[in-house]
């Protein structure tokens, strides 16, 4: 059985996130890496999955800063997730 496009991106897509659970909880390397891993499975959602490369360039770069976003979301609350906690806490 010979395994496409979308099969390999997509059994890719398991691995970086099975090794992101498993780098999970760890020091300030392996969230760099955790980072990275989001990043790259959602630039692979989005250019083989939505298909995206041939949208407009608008809606595409509103994807990309997205995928940017939610990596630096995870180091922030890795690193002053107390801080932030605090912060946007009513009581």
């Amino acid at each position: 059985m010979k395994l496409g496009h979308a099969e390999k991106v997509w059994l890719l897509l398991l691995g970086l996130t099975l090794a992101g659970a498993w780098l999970a909880e760890t020091g300030w390397p392996l969230t760099l890496i955790v980072a990275g891993l989001i990043a790259l499975k959602g630039r692979l959602v989005i250019d083989h999955y939505m298909e995206m490369t041939r949208a407009s360039v608008r809606l595409r770069l509103v994807l990309y800063a997205f995928v940017i976003i939610v990596p630096l979301l995870v180091l922030l609350s890795h690193g002053w997730g107390d801080s932030i906690r605090r912060m946007t806490t009513l009581f």
